[in-house]
């Protein structure tokens, strides 16, 4: 069978929680303080968090989408509009085991075409600075850094800064 993106219904809710949970320790485990990743996991991606931002509240928030495959969720991704024209991705995640497969690639297309039908002509996404496997992802698609930002959630004392990176939609 085809994997297949579509928008998130509640009962994907402990699914798209696990899949971030797990992606996200897995992804940072080498490269951030571990007190930031936990602190991270609880304020993004708690089941009570992911069940509340299921649903789209656009323009900020279009909804979480899954890409499902067999039957059985493997990803995750999201975004919305952070400007007149601009989209932001916030998140896209996939089951490590699922990598290299074009997935994540899918995810991000599905993001792109929500902000394009917004009005978007220009899309942005933070990856950790030193995320090689990110930063790598994203420059293959298009996006070129233009910035540097502290991370979200980063104390004065974490020194955790993200790359803000951009392409433009055509």
């Amino acid at each position: 069978m085809t994997a297949v993106v579509r928008p998130a219904i509640e009962a994907d809710v402990s699914s798209i929680a696990r899949i971030c949970s797990t992606s996200y320790r897995d992804a940072y485990r080498d490269l951030l303080p571990e007190g930031y990743i936990e602190r991270s996991v609880v304020a993004f991606y708690e089941p009570e968090r992911v069940a509340k931002e299921v649903s789209p509240a656009p323009p900020d928030w279009f909804g979480y989408q899954v890409i499902e495959e067999d039957g059985r969720i493997l990803g995750a991704a999201g975004g919305g509009m952070s400007g007149p024209t601009a989209g932001e991705l916030s998140l896209i995640y996939l089951e490590p085991a699922q990598r290299g497969r074009g997935l994540g690639t899918l995810m991000l297309d599905s993001v792109t075409d929500q902000i394009r039908a917004a009005g978007g002509t220009e899309m942005w996404v933070s990856v950790f600075l030193g995320d090689r496997n990110g930063i790598g992802f994203y420059r293959a698609r298009g996006f070129q850094p233009m910035d540097t930002v502290r991370a979200a959630l980063s104390r004065v004392d974490d020194h955790i800064v993200s790359l803000r990176m951009c392409r433009q939609l055509g």
